[in-house]
Parts: C-alpha cells; sequence; structure tokens
C-alpha cells in the first residue's frame, strides 16, 4: 500500500494521508524523451511512478530532478496531483540526500526569481509551483538541515522579492486547475516563519512583504489569499519571532489607506473598494487566527480596534 500527501483545498499546505494500491507497473528508466509540455506521454510516464512510489524503481532522486519540469505544465494532475505529492512524499520520507535537495533548491529559487511577463500566462505556473515545492523544501530543512544560513537568507530574499512582483492573482482555474502564486509564495514564507533560524529581523522584513500584498490595486482576492498571507503574520506574533513593538507600530499602519485619503473614500472607487475588502479580509482573518492564543494585549486591543472599525465600514 502507497501512502501519498495530497493537498487540501481547504488548506493547501494541509496534506492527508491517499491510500492507493501499488500496482507492478515497470516505469520507463529515463524521462529524456519525456515532454513535460507534451501532456499525453508526460501522464503516461509520471502516473505509475507516482503509484508505486513506494516500490523499487528509478531512484528518487532522479526522478525529482527529472520532475521539476512537470511544476509549468497546464495539465493539473501533472504539477499538482504528481508533482506536488511525489515532491511531498519524498521529502517528507526522508528520500531524497542533501545533494539532490541543494538541486531542487538552486533549479526551483531560479525558475520562482523569473521576473513575471506585464501580461500573466502560462509562465505562472513554474513561479507558483515551484514556490509551493520550494515551502516544502524549507520544512525539510527544519526536520533535517541541509541549508547554510546563506543558502536560507537567500532563498527568503528571493520569496519576498518573488511575491512583491507577482502579477498574476488567479486562483482555482476551471480549465487549468490551481493556479494561485501570492497564496502558494505566501506559504514559503510561513516555512520561514516555522523554521527555527529565522531571526527577528528576518520576521521583520517577512512583516513588511506580507504587508506590501495584503491589498493589490483593482485585485478583489477571493481564493483564501487573505487567510494564507495573515498565517504567516499570526505564526511569527504566537511564537514570538517578532517583537510586540514592532507588530504594534505594522498594525497602525492599516489606520490609513495607500490608494486614497481616508478609508470611507474607498466607495468612490472600484480600486477603492478593492483595497477596503482585501484589507477587512485579512485583518479579519488575523485576528480569527490569533483568537486564543497567548499574545499581548499591545497586539490584540489594536487590532480590535481595527477590525471593529472596518465592519462599521458598509
Amino acid at each position: 500500500m502507497l501512502a501519498i500527501v495530497s493537498k487540501s483545498r481547504l488548506d493547501c499546505i494541509a496534506t492527508s494521508l491517499i491510500v492507493l494500491m501499488v500496482i507492478s507497473v515497470t516505469p520507463p528508466a529515463s524521462a529524456a524523451n519525456v515532454d513535460c509540455m507534451d501532456t499525453k506521454p508526460a501522464l503516461d510516464y509520471w502516473r505509475p511512478i507516482r503509484e508505486a512510489a513506494d516500490t523499487s524503481g528509478p531512484p528518487p532522486g532522479e526522478l525529482a530532478v527529472e520532475l521539476m519540469s512537470c511544476l509549468g505544465s497546464r495539465d493539473p494532475e501533472l504539477r499538482d496531483q504528481i508533482g506536488y505529492e511525489l515532491f511531498t512524499y519524498w521529502l517528507r520520507e526522508g528520500e531524497l540526500t542533501d545533494n539532490t535537495r541543494r538541486t531542487l533548491l538552486a533549479e526551483l529559487s531560479g525558475m520562482m526569481s523569473r521576473p513575471p511577463p506585464a501580461i500573466p500566462g502560462d509562465a505562472t505556473f513554474a513561479r507558483s509551483f515551484s514556490a509551493l515545492i520550494l515551502s516544502e523544501l524549507m520544512r525539510s530543512d527544519s526536520v533535517q538541515p541541509f541549508m547554510s544560513g546563506d543558502e536560507r537568507k537567500a532563498l527568503l530574499n528571493q520569496s519576498i522579492e518573488s511575491l512583491g512582483q507577482e502579477n498574476d492573482y488567479r486562483g482555482l482555474d476551471p480549465d487549468l486547475g490551481w493556479v494561485h502564486p501570492v497564496a502558494h509564495m505566501s506559504d514559503l514564507l510561513w516555512r520561514f516563519a516555522l523554521h527555527p533560524e529565522t531571526s527577528g529581523s528576518d520576521a521583520e522584513s517577512i512583516l513588511d512583504a506580507i504587508r506590501a500584498k495584503v491589498a493589490p490595486k483593482n485585485i478583489f482576492f477571493r481564493f483564501n489569499e487573505s487567510d494564507r498571507l495573515a498565517r504567516v503574520v499570526t505564526t511569527m506574533i504566537v511564537s514570538k519571532k517578532i517583537s510586540t513593538d514592532a507588530v504594534a507600530a505594522w498594525l497602525r499602519t492599516f489606520e490609513a489607506p495607500t490608494s486614497m485619503k481616508e478609508w470611507p473614500d474607498a466607495f468612490a472607487s472600484p480600486m477603492g473598494m478593492a483595497e477596503l475588502h482585501n484589507t477587512k479580509l485579512f485583518l479579519r482573518a488575523l485576528s480569527d487566527q490569533l483568537d486564543g492564543a497567548d499574545v499581548d494585549m499591545q497586539i490584540t486591543a489594536p487590532l480590535s480596534e481595527l477590525v471593529q472599525a472596518f465592519t462599521q465600514l458598509i
């Protein structure tokens, strides 16, 4: 029986075990002639590998390097069910060597860091799903370290930059499946928030990056992006990776909008309503996630006041 970690759509990073019957199919020895952009041959090659992942076959290290190109596929099964689930299974089961993990780190961080074109398109898949697998690499590193401090710092800087420059705000596409780059890049920062080596200065940089993405212009978040962004901040607050004073000062930045003079002006334009909508969602998510946690009143009191003030803007 094979247990593969599958992504829950209630929480893209929370995982559940899918038990699959192992079938006796011997996959080809190499994917050298299989192009992940050519969907049918790629599915024919990767499906039996996924279904027999815990049996003898090609070394997972070789397969992991081959599988990276599938993260840019338009086909949701290739990049999500096969790509995400196999990477997660191998990493959580400790199947990949340090050398393989370092290769994935270098290649995936490069894929995520490619500047997005002015008009979003298929290139988003590689950026988005590279970030998602990098989040699993960060989890793996927190359990069994393989990165140097400089490597973690470089990845953090790349993650912050990639989130900041991301201009594709698609979530679940009816034909293409999950695109979701903002959520996936938030998940990567969440893994930094959880990592024992993340410093206070790192946490402040992450906090600033989240603030800059809470309410992008003319975009209405609809696919739980606000919750995923808030989870990063919640984790840093609860783990006390960031000082109470820093969080309190950060919360004060929500008292005034960025696209207009005052919050009541939001009702005069779609851009204003987008900022109001997204900011409300984010602050409510943060408040809900911190409910019941051991958090200083210097944080909970102003946050509660902000939520009440935004609730009155109807």
